[in-house]
């Protein structure tokens, strides 16, 4: 397969309530639309999952825009592709930049599948040799509130709604507390609780208390992300199983912390390690080492809650899956269709490749933008 043409464009979603979390509050939320034409015609897309802003990520949107302009596009010019997992070894020499690989692979993946006339779920599962769910369990990942009764308001409708395991977020260490009320209160559900690196070993006698609740499943990503020391100890002194989250970039994170004994479990972002292909690889290694594992989100627009989606149908996922419905979100969003939740679970997409389609103003607009593509060929 060779790539004749790769155009981005931005755009601006506004989420319908603002998303809490130790890194800041979020309104709106810029991700990137990838397109990539193969020599056919076929078309495929992707998302850039990057972040406005370098916080929970080393990437922003601009960053890695400019990674695929200047440093992906380059190498796709002269290639010609087998297989999705060509891409990888295409741009092996390319560190870090892992959302800015992913959003290509996503789209390079989208048009290898539409290839083999099967849904992007089916093709990820005939590479796992594993039979894709129509159907997967989705919980919901809360932002955090100040007030204790409107959070109590927000867990109960989303509980009625039929999420299956709710996620609290929290911004810094005297939230804790509030939180544990809070899974005391709703002893009928399943509990997450995500850090996002706002503890420390100040809190340990805290956590070791909160290890003691029944439905609390994991704390996530406690401390900074790149200390996976800190992590090991922790988890030494815990029966509470730690999940790694923005320390994971690559299969050789996941070797790296299950040598240390870092976490019990891995929410895998397929964006965060750099695209499907290292995500499978992944998936495959703790398969192996026995290690808990689930599909986490990161406030996709709908082509990335697509691409999700099709990962998280494999039959290898520990607990029910970040992927909210769509009404959750955004006031607008990139897709036509809509993802729906039905007795807590979302149906997966089975139409070939991603399965959804632009909305006709992304649509226009992105066969509007330049080809970065430029290929030199007799």
């Amino acid at each position: 397969m060779k790539v004749v043409r790769l155009a981005f464009l931005p755009v601006k979603l506004i989420l319908k309530h603002p998303f809490a979390t130790s890194h800041g509050a979020t309104t709106t939320r810029w991700v990137t639309i990838i397109e990539v034409v193969d020599q056919t015609g076929y078309r495929g897309y992707g998302e850039l999952e990057a972040f406005d802003e370098p916080t929970y990520l080393p990437e922003s949107q601009i960053t890695a825009r400019w990674v695929i302009q200047s440093q992906i596009v380059p190498r796709l010019q002269t290639a010609d592709l087998k297989c999705p997992q060509d891409f990888v070894e295409l741009m092996a020499d390319l560190q870090g930049n892992q959302t800015a690989k992913a959003a290509v692979e996503m789209a390079i993946w989208d048009l290898f599948a539409q290839h083999q006339q099967m849904s992007l779920a089916q093709y990820l599962g005939q590479f796992m040799s594993l039979k894709p769910q129509n159907k997967i369990a989705v919980g919901i990942s809360l932002g955090a509130q100040a007030d204790l009764k409107v959070q109590q308001q927000i867990i109960t409708r989303a509980l009625a709604k039929g999420y299956q395991r709710i996620k609290l977020k929290l911004r810094n260490s005297q939230e804790l507390s509030q939180a544990a009320e809070l899974i005391r209160q709703f002893p009928q559900a399943n509990f997450m609780l995500d850090a996002n690196s706002c503890l420390s070993f100040q809190q340990l006698t805290q956590l070791q208390n909160l290890a003691e609740l029944p439905n609390l499943l994991l704390l996530e990503q406690p401390f900074e992300p790149t200390d996976l020391v800190s992590h090991a100890q922790l988890q030494q002194h815990l029966k509470l199983d730690l999940c790694l989250d923005e320390n994971i970039f690559s299969l050789v994170d996941v070797k790296t912390a299950v040598a240390l004994g870092s976490c019990r479990a891995i929410n895998l972002k397929a964006s965060r390690v750099g695209g499907f292909t290292t995500a499978l690889r992944i998936v495959n290694y703790c398969l192996q080492q026995q290690l808990k594992i689930w599909c986490g989100g990161m406030l996709e627009g709908g082509i990335g809650r697509a691409a999700s989606l099709a990962l998280a149908s494999l039959p290898v996922f520990n607990y029910p899956s970040d992927l909210s419905a769509s009404d959750r979100y955004y006031q607008a969003d990139l897709i036509n269709e809509d993802f729906i939740l039905e007795n807590g679970q979302i149906k997966v997409p089975t139409q070939l490749g991603l399965g959804v389609s632009l909305k006709p103003i992304y649509l226009k607009k992105i066969k509007q933008q330049p080809n970065l593509i430029c290929r030199n060929e007799e």
